[in-house]
């Protein structure tokens, strides 16, 4: 199925797929659930993502289970079908189908389900991580994620009441970085912080303690709060080692995806000089 050659004319290579007729395909009503509710998502362990380029970064991962592709865009993705394993999983829909797969600003031509990838039962204790209490954005969420996998942290630890990771806008804000994380969600944070063998530096708009001035070679949990509200006030009680981002300007405080982005990066810094000694 979806051979190509130059032999192929457009009608011959449509009709090689399957195709759904009808918006109460089962299939089609399992991707709106799988979209739309966080509890559904973790219980299949399945996702749903929109676009070539994420479709992209799932294949790498071995991630794809089920490709739904517009029928009448099908010939511009050639070289996609043909990078999957399976070409068995490509379903063709039409644009009212589309349309109602869609939860998104834009219309994509492609949704595909996918796995979620699996991690362990429990945070490693010994490891660098970045850790969130209650974020609700999912743009902020998926940017931290790329900010992240970019400084080289890659255990993310979600409180639970944390926006899903694989929530399809934070999916499309991250680009699929989350792929290539070790993303914790429904962890009581106090309760794993107090078990972490490393140093754990809440960030907070205000503090004595100033981010540069710490010691980042170290093994490090980075706390993060709720875009609004901050940490919460169990979890400030709890975390001694308060340090805030040296601002001398006007402004009381960032973007929580700003601040993140200058924490993480910072702790990459340090790294990376004290490499070059």
């Amino acid at each position: 199925m979806g051979i190509f050659c130059e032999c192929d004319s457009r009608k011959r290579f449509v009709l090689a797929f399957n195709h759904i007729g009808s918006k109460d395909n089962p299939l089609v009503k399992r991707i709106v659930r799988l979209a739309n509710e966080s509890k559904f998502r973790h219980s299949e362990a399945q996702a749903v993502i929109y676009g070539e380029h994420l479709l992209q970064e799932a294949i790498k991962y071995g991630l794809v289970e089920q490709v739904l592709i517009l029928e009448d865009a099908v010939t511009k993705y050639q070289d996609l079908i043909n990078s999957l394993t399976n070409p068995q999983v490509i379903k063709l829909v039409s644009i009212e189908i589309m349309r109602k797969l869609n939860i998104l600003d834009s219309l994509s031509e492609i949704v595909a389900v996918i796995k979620i990838k699996p991690t362990l039962a429990e945070p490693s204790l010994t490891q660098d991580s970045l850790v969130l209490e209650n974020i609700q954005d999912p743009g902020n969420l998926g940017t931290i994620l790329r900010a992240a996998y970019a400084s080289g942290i890659t255990q993310i630890v979600l409180s639970p009441k944390s926006v899903d990771a694989y929530n399809p806008k934070v999916l499309r804000a991250s680009q699929g970085i989350q792929f290539g994380l070790q993303i914790y969600t429904e962890i009581e944070l106090g309760q794993w912080l107090d078990k972490y063998r490393g140093q754990v530096l809440a960030m907070v708009p205000q503090a004595n303690l100033n981010l540069y001035q710490q010691d980042l070679l170290l093994t490090t949990a980075l706390v993060l709060g709720n875009e609004g509200n901050g940490l919460s006030r169990e979890l400030l009680a709890q975390l001694k080692t308060q340090i805030s981002i040296p601002m001398l300007g006007g402004a009381e405080s960032l973007n929580l995806a700003m601040a993140a982005t200058i924490g993480l990066f910072e702790m990459s810094r340090q790294r990376v000089v004290n490499q070059r000694k």
